[in-house]
Order: structure tokens, then sequence, then C-alpha cells
């Protein structure tokens, strides 16, 4: 076979070519398929399962040594998204009840020029006490000893649940800096909307709601369109005039408010000549000048504008509420002494959604049958609580004439009985949001803290470690005749939600 090529297909019909003659010299003679010199020529494969094959011939899985990342990805949010704690004054509180007086008046009466000789008018200045009542924030974690003990992949793991539960309870405080209210969950503190609305008008309306969202000092109604240079101009100069003496300095509002600003702010960019180079498109507002100094701009991922209710609940259930009944909705001539009532604008049908409430989450929605509402109506929804601790509802709306799919939030209210009324005048619209103007200084507002963010060991009752982390303090604001707000702040019709 000198100077020819030798390939397997000479071999072909060995039974065994590593063995291919026996001790003796006897050839190990029987013709085998083409199948079995496969079988016998097959490499060692590596695969690329995820999950172990088991024992499967010629995998390589278990000779493959684990290739994990040692970064850990974090898809939720960061504490560079934590901004308007962040931006809170801190300071430190020595009683779970922190008081402070507040100068009102300098004078009420305008008596102040006289005759020659006379005597001036006597005047008062006015004085009030004010209070904040500290709460109570934690969580719970726990690993395991043996974890504990592990080499893991993104290091101690007892530290790495420390930094997540630092994490967790940032996010709800920053929530509850905006949306807590003490009258719905009274372990809560009071947040920014909940302190300034009251201190504007603290009279219940019919549709218990208060009536400083109707102050015209300090509240400026969108009526559904996007916020704009115009809004922001007049709220401004709302806060600085008389009787309110303010210097705004920060517009806090949702992500989608802001986007809609920088839309509308894009058409009217004016350049210098030559015109700027690099292919950019689009405007980045981080601050709005008016005549009364500059605005920053906050969009804060915390701030929501209306969404529709989370079908499964929120919450672990046994404890969280259960799913209210909606036994029945009417539409009545409003005879109430507000101003509100469904216009002639808004006179449509509508669904209706109701999420019960309390300290431990939210139930499932239930939706209501769909209601006609002519111009002059209120919106009447019978609810029945089906426990436990049911302590607030959520009310969600449709679009007019849209379908049950389409509600979004419009308000909450406190649980009063087993079985109330809600009503809705058609003060909040769905798919709308909130922004505060703040004179944001630490004489208008902070943080009053009792305890700052504190790590608890808990006894050791089974082979884990278990800790609490805890913080005590609320939000304290001072001077709200400083401050304003944004109802039924709309979306412009080019973005996602046209």
């Amino acid at each position: 076979m000198a100077g020819e090529i030798v390939s397997w297909m000479d071999y072909q019909g060995l039974a065994n070519q590593g063995g291919l003659m026996a001790e003796g010299g006897e050839a190990i003679g029987g013709i085998s398929s083409m199948a079995d010199v496969d079988a016998l020529n097959k490499a060692l494969e590596a695969g690329s399962d995820i999950n172990s094959p088991g024992t499967a011939a010629g995998e390589g899985f278990p000779l493959r040594v684990e290739s994990l990342d040692q970064t850990l990805f974090n898809t939720t949010y960061k504490a560079k998204d934590v901004k308007f704690w962040k931006a809170l004054y801190k300071d430190p509180a020595y009683n779970t009840v922190e008081e402070y007086n507040r100068l009102e008046e300098y004078g009420s009466g305008d008596a102040i020029f006289i005759s020659e000789g006379d005597l001036p008018e006597e005047d008062d200045s006015t004085y009030s006490r004010q209070y904040t009542r500290i709460k109570f924030m934690g969580t719970t974690r726990r690993v395991t000893h043996v974890m504990s003990v592990l080499r893991t992949a993104h290091g101690d793991a007892m530290a790495r649940e420390t930094v997540n539960g630092t994490m967790f309870l940032l996010r709800q405080i920053e929530r509850a800096m905006f949306y807590g209210d003490e009258d719905l969950v009274s372990i809560q503190f009071d947040g920014l909307e909940k302190l300034l609305v009251s201190a504007w008008g603290a009279t219940v309306q019919d549709d218990g709601m208060l009536s400083g969202y109707e102050d015209d000092e300090h509240v400026i109604d969108c009526s559904g369109n996007p916020l704009s240079e115009d809004y922001i101009t007049d709220m401004a100069e709302l806060l600085v005039a008389e009787p309110n003496y303010g210097a705004p300095t920060d517009l806090w509002t949702d992500t989608g408010a802001t986007k809609d600003l920088s839309k509308i702010m894009y058409p009217k960019e004016r350049y210098d000549l030559p015109a700027p180079t690099g292919g950019k498109a689009g405007i980045n507002i981080s601050a709005v000048a008016t005549p009364f100094g500059d605005i920053n701009l906050n969009p804060n991922i915390f701030i929501v504008a209306s969404k529709t209710p989370v079908a499964a609940g929120v919450g672990r259930a046994g404890v969280r509420p259960t799913t209210p009944t909606i036994s029945g909705v009417t539409s009545p001539a409003y005879a109430g002494a507000g101003s509100k009532s469904f216009t002639a604008t808004w006179a449509g049908a509508y669904w209706y959604k109701v999420c019960a409430g309390s300290r431990y989450g939210k139930s499932a929605p239930a939706t209501s049958a769909q209601l006609t509402v002519s111009a002059g109506d209120q919106a009447s929804i019978a609810v029945v609580d089906n426990g436990p601790n049911t302590s607030y509802y959520e009310v969600y709306r449709s679009d007019k004439d849209g379908a049950a799919t389409t509600c979004r939030t419009i308000f909450r209210v406190a649980r009063s009985a087993a079985a109330q009324t809600i009503v809705d005048l058609n003060r909040f619209h769905p798919n709308t949001s909130k922004a505060y103007m703040l004179s944001q200084s630490s004489e208008v507002l902070k943080w009053k803290q009792l305890a700052p963010f504190t790590r608890i060991p808990l006894a050791t009752i089974d082979t884990s470690v278990r800790w609490m982390q805890v913080i005590y303090g609320a939000l304290q604001i001072m001077m709200p005749k400083k401050c304003g707000m944004f109802v039924n702040v709309g979306r412009l019709a080019t973005g996602r939600h046209a």
C-alpha cells in the first residue's frame, strides 16, 4: 500500500480497530456495520445544555465548568432614581410627635395711616402650632446559615440582602413621600399631596375629596392638557404673589409630563447661525426660565400617572383585602354644594373598577356594569367590603364610551362602613397625573428623622439569620402656602398614549 492513501474505509467491517489482532496473532474477526464504526469514532461533545442531561453517552456536560459572570445585573431601580429623598434636608427628631410654630400673619388689618397726634390702630400677629407624627417603617430579611458560609458569586449573601432591604425601604418611602395618607392607612405618614391639600382647604367635599384641590391660589387644573411653559410660568407667578410670598425652585413630575414638555418646546428651538453640528435632534430641558426665576425640572419614576389595576392584586394573599363587591352604579343629578360634576363634554358611558386596600396591599379589582352619565350628574358606586382589614378603596374609570379595559386610576377614598357609596364628581380624570411646584429649602419642607436606617438582629430560632431594617421619621412641610400643585395633567396625542 506504499504511496497509497489509507482511509477509514479501508478498515470498514473490523469490529475493533484498537485490538485488531488477538494476543496469539489471530485476528478478531467479524464483520460490523458502518453504524458501529461511526459510534466508535464519535468525539466527546461539550454540548450547550443549560440543565444536565444526566448520564447520556458521549455528553461532556459533567466536565464543563460553570461560567458565571461576576457582575450582578440589576434590572430594577437604582439608588440614583430615589431623587426626592436625596433632595430633602434631614432634620433630627426627638419625640414621636414633633411640634413647630408657624407665623401666619404679621397683622390682619390695613389701618396704618394716622392723623397728626393720633394713636395708631392696634394689630396682632397670627401664630399657629403645628405638629408632625413620626411613623415607623421596616422590612425583615433572612439568610440561611448554610447560605451565609458559601462562597457566593456576588459577595457575602447577608451584605447583599442588607443592601437590597435598604433599597426596598427607599422605594417605599419615596412613593409615600408623594402619596402617603394617614386617613387611608393610619400607620402611614402624610405625603406631599396630602400635607399640601389639607393645608389649602381641609373641608371634605361630597366625593370625599378635600376642598384644597380646588384652591385657586395653589392649584392649576390642566383639564387633560399636557404640562407647558405657560402653566409653569402661571404657577410660579401664583406662588410669588401675595398672599403666598414664595420663591419656587423645583417642579416634580412623572416622566411623561417632562417628556411632553420637551416635545412642546422642541419646535420653538432657535439657534444663532451657524446651526450646531453633530446630528443631534431634540431638546433636553432641565429647567424652565420664568420672570420669577428658574424652575428646575425633576422627573421622578415614583410619581405615577393614572394606571390600570393589577389583575392579581398586590401583596400577600391572606392578609391583603379580598375583592369588594360593587352592588350597583347609578347616575343621579348632583345636588350637593360643590362646584364639580360631569359637564356636557364628559357626558357618556363609563365603566368603573374598584380595589380594596390596606397596609398589606390591594385586592384584585371588581368591575361595575356600564353606566351612562348625563351633564350635571354624579356617578354613585355602591361598594360592599369583603375584608379583611380594608381601610380604603382605589377607584378606576374608563375612557368616555370606552371599554372596561381602559379603566385608569382617578382617586382613593377612605372606607367608611361595611357598605358605602363612592361618589365620582369628575374632579379627577383618567390618563392624567399630578405635578408639584415647591420652594425647596429647609425652611419650607424637610424629613424629620427619629432614627436613621438601622439594622436590628433578631433571635436565632433555626439555622438561619434574621434581622430587621428600620427607619423612623416623617415628611414635614412648614410653609405649604409657598408650594403649588397641578392636577389632571394630560398627555400629548403624539406619544404612545395617542
